[in-house]
């Protein structure tokens, strides 16, 4: 197969799927937001339940952001292009475990909507963290990559605690702080 068609290299075609796919998933975070605000007089708000949603879509642009120094491996094989799907996916079912669906008119307590969907929720960030610390060895990863690992699997052990220890509210809040914490901490390990 050759690798440049007309000037357009098979590289920069996954690249273009990629990114259309990594759009949609920005775009239901924005949706999510926009359907909360249209619909303000139905939903009761709660400031943790926005928080995270915020605090997903930056670990979505976090991760847009580090898959740059891996786009060159993406030509490489079929199964790294794959794999590079999984974190995108993942962030789309958070999404959905997020938002609630508007389309039923009906009265929505954020509150019990979050914590109704908290073990789903943590359960799928530290899936994430997961993917995350796998890809630093399947692909060549830039910055300081022990730290960023460290905090990786930091984010699994919180996550995967909020998600299966009961009564966890404190520990979300705690969690909630921490991992805004550790996001600044893992910007400042990546290069710039």
């Amino acid at each position: 197969m050759p690798d440049v068609i007309k000037g357009f290299t098979h590289t920069e075609y996954l690249i273009v799927f990629i990114a259309i796919i990594f759009g949609y998933v920005g775009a239901e975070y924005f949706m999510g937001w926009g359907s909360m605000l249209r619909n303000r007089a139905m939903i009761k708000r709660y400031w943790q339940h926005l928080l995270w949603t915020i605090f997903a879509f930056l670990v979505f642009m976090q991760n847009w952001w580090g898959i740059w120094p891996r786009t060159a491996m993406l030509n490489e094989s079929i199964y790294y292009f794959l794999y590079s799907l999984i974190p995108i996916f993942l962030f789309h079912l958070l999404s959905v475990i997020l938002f609630p669906d508007f389309k039923s008119h009906q009265k929505v307590d954020m509150k019990e909507h979050f914590y109704k969907n908290a073990r789903w929720f943590f359960t799928l960030l530290a899936s994430y963290f997961i993917t995350t610390i796998i890809s630093s060895f399947v692909y060549t990863d830039v910055g300081n990559v022990f730290m960023q690992n460290l905090i990786r699997g930091a984010g699994v052990i919180l996550s995967l605690a909020a998600a299966y220890w009961n009564n966890t509210r404190l520990l979300h809040y705690i969690l909630l702080i921490i991992g805004y914490i550790s996001l600044a901490g893992f910007f400042l390990a990546l290069p710039s």
